[in-house]
């Protein structure tokens, strides 16, 4: 079996879905020895030499000329007519869109990987027109899909119903932490990271994105009482990311919450290199997570795989991904909140339990067996096409 895999994303690795393809192609070239793949994109990008694998050839199939000069026009030409016309030049038997952006009539049995809908989901993420034509097309688009991969139960059950594709052509695959996401114990390396964000040894930390489901403004709140409660005055809260990155109501900016509880100089917002988050999560007193809404919930998983003591949401995804191993509450309960900070915080033999069941929980997830499964995805895809064919 050929099979063809849109590579797009290669443009935009830190993303998701760029981490999601990434790390799905190193597995695949692990485990797979059977099947041949072959990477599609419209431009040639230096991080496509760096991580191929010698089996995964990358083909460029650049849009017209005129198109070059918008990027929204390039990736809709791309999506919808010149990588299904690659897909079908490199006769791939199937072809893997790993992003939600389908071909409307494609030509070649597809999967696409929906990740999330949340513009369908929330109001407050409802897009302009422009983009929500897009939404529509893709969504028409994905009903055309062979089948669809998404990353969770939630995930799938919000498909069902914001696109109305039946249950039966949905399969879930669960993500995985990164190999690199494991626990870091040298003292000397965690001192080293810890200088270099400018927090001490007692921090709490939060990574994940600072838009308006991430609910950052309410851990400020939360850390605010935490802060007085415990009255230690080195507790520090880091915060990844840098509020004036985005601006507007989407991206609510945490700091002048912090001002008015008398807690800024007590958070530190800091963007985190790729190569310090196994350090800053390992030597974190405690992650806390508190989304309103996740399509998987990666974020706390690679906390996990590092062995943090982890508090998280209840909503959504995420007691998928944390299961027992996390201390799960109403985010929108700030009392709950505090409470459950306040118990991983004074009780070292709580806090050992957690990071011990961090451990075994993220063991659950791999690349490895993502990869193995999506394989199957890819034969039953090939297998419904010829059936179909045969009707």
């Amino acid at each position: 079996m050929k099979i063809g895999i849109n590579a797009m994303f290669f443009q935009y690795p830190a993303t998701g879905s760029g981490q999601y393809m990434m790390h799905l192609l190193q597995a695949l070239s692990e485990i797979d020895t059977e099947n041949d793949y072959v990477l599609l994109g419209p431009q040639e990008f230096e991080e496509v030499r760096n991580t191929n694998s010698p089996n995964f050839p990358y083909q460029v199939q650049p849009v017209p000329g005129f198109a070059q000069s918008n990027e929204n026009v390039e990736k809709l030409l791309w999506e919808q007519v010149t990588g299904p016309a690659a897909a079908r030049k490199a006769g791939v038997d199937v072809f893997h869109v790993p992003y939600f952006a389908p071909p409307l009539l494609p030509r070649t049995p597809t999967v696409v990987t929906v990740h999330d809908v949340i513009p369908m989901r929330l109001p407050a993420y409802q897009p302009d027109a422009k983009v929500k034509a897009y939404m529509s097309l893709v969504s028409r688009a994905a009903r055309n899909a062979k089948l669809i991969i998404t990353v969770s139960q939630h995930a799938k059950q919000d498909i069902i119903d914001a696109l109305k594709i039946p249950e039966e052509r949905i399969r879930v695959i669960y993500e995985a932490a990164g190999d690199e996401y494991q626990p870091v114990q040298d003292p000397a390396a965690l001192a080293a990271a810890r200088a270099r964000y400018d927090v001490g040894e007692r921090y709490i930390f939060y990574l994940g994105g600072l838009d308006q489901r991430k609910n950052v403004p309410q851990l400020v709140r939360a850390f605010a009482h935490l802060y007085r409660q415990i009255g230690d005055p080195n507790l520090q809260l880091l915060i990844a990311g840098n509020p004036d990155k985005h601006k507007g109501p989407l991206f609510p900016d945490p700091r002048p919450v912090a001002a008015d509880l008398g807690m800024s100089g007590q958070i530190v917002y800091r963007f985190i290199e790729e190569e310090d988050k196994p350090a800053m999560y390992s030597g974190a007193s405690a992650f806390v997570f508190p989304s309103l809404y996740e399509g998987f919930g990666l974020d706390p998983l690679e906390a996990m795989s590092c062995g943090a003591p982890v508090v998280c949401s209840n909503r959504t995804s995420l007691p998928e991904v944390v299961g027992d191993a996390a201390i799960t509450v109403d985010p929108e309960n700030i009392q709950e909140l505090v409470a459950a900070m306040r118990r991983v915080l004074t009780d070292p033999e709580l806090q050992n339990d957690l990071r011990a069941r961090s451990l075994q929980r993220a063991a659950q997830f791999s690349w490895q067996k993502a990869a193995q499964e999506t394989i199957a995805v890819y034969e039953e895809t090939l297998q419904r096409a010829k059936n179909q064919k045969k009707r």
